[in-house]
């Protein structure tokens, strides 16, 4: 584990729903629309059309077309029964590399598998992608919960505890970036990232970890706790989603948010010691 100088790129996600920078005459445009269709079945969208994939990018049906006759060629999307889109084997194929090298995520199955029995919930670490953050590793201890989600699954840094525990690893010029992001790219948020995002990130620096009451999803608590930056600039947390039947909003805060902090230091150990 290791800090890093290396700046966050919260607008990097964004990039590639423009048309292109004009002034950066390296950025592939055709590419970038491929990057965008595939990226239109983020979290379970179930299969898509043609017309659906335009509707959702905004490009034409022939550049949709075109686009996904190409991926569906090369593996990364596949046609069910009713010829409609799915994801194929190519993208799991893609992101081996990328979850393999992540060894904090076998090293800390067995303090998550504890934590979520205790909590009832599911454990998480997650990273930021772009004005999201993304699980590389999630386990749960039991199904009788109102959310299960899964490696890869996204949602917005803003108004989740797991989101205000990975911003809390950055510096002021970084927020400075993400909130000048989130101005330009999803500026209903922008409100609610002054009011209520970055005041929680001053506190989760101080007493170190982040919360979530129904702000999110009104039936989850929400707990974090930042974990590391890595030397290459990536940072990571660990969280809890909690069914707000569970605990009530003051057990969240006086027993569940010290008992993350606790697994994210024994975390840290872990990977310090290998």
């Amino acid at each position: 584990m290791a800090s890093s100088n290396q700046p966050l790129a919260f607008s990097a996600l964004s990039r590639s729903r423009a048309a292109g920078d004009p002034s950066d005459p390296s950025f592939a445009t055709t590419l970038a629309h491929g990057l965008d269709l595939l990226a239109a079945f983020r979290n379970g969208s179930g299969s898509l059309s043609n017309a659906d994939l335009a509707l959702q990018t905004g490009l034409s049906r022939p550049t949709v077309s075109r686009l996904t006759h190409t991926l569906a060629q090369l593996g990364y999307l596949k046609r069910d029964a009713k010829g409609r889109f799915e994801l194929g084997l190519g993208i799991l194929a893609a992101a081996y590399p990328v979850l393999s090298a992540l060894k904090v995520r076998q090293m800390a199955r067995p303090l998550m598998r504890d934590f979520a029995a205790y909590a009832g919930g599911t454990v998480s670490i997650a990273m930021p992608f772009g004005l999201d953050f993304i699980y590389v590793e999630t386990l749960r201890t039991t199904d009788a919960v109102p959310h299960v989600p899964d490696v890869g699954f996204t949602g917005t840094l803003a108004t989740t505890a797991v989101g205000r525990a990975l911003l809390s690893l950055s510096t002021e010029d970084e927020l400075q970036r993400y909130v000048q992001s989130v101005k330009a790219e999803r500026p209903d948020e922008l409100e609610y990232v002054e009011a209520r995002t970055l005041p929680d990130i001053e506190l989760c620096r101080e007493r170190g970890f982040a919360l979530s009451l129904g702000e999110w999803r009104r039936e989850i608590f929400g707990v974090a706790a930042p974990l590391y930056r890595t030397a290459a600039g990536d940072c990571l947390s660990v969280n809890c989603g909690i069914p707000s039947f569970r605990f009530s909003a003051e057990q969240i805060e006086r027993e569940c948010g010290p008992r993350i902090l606790g697994l994210a230091r024994s975390i840290r150990s872990l990977v310090d010691n290998n």
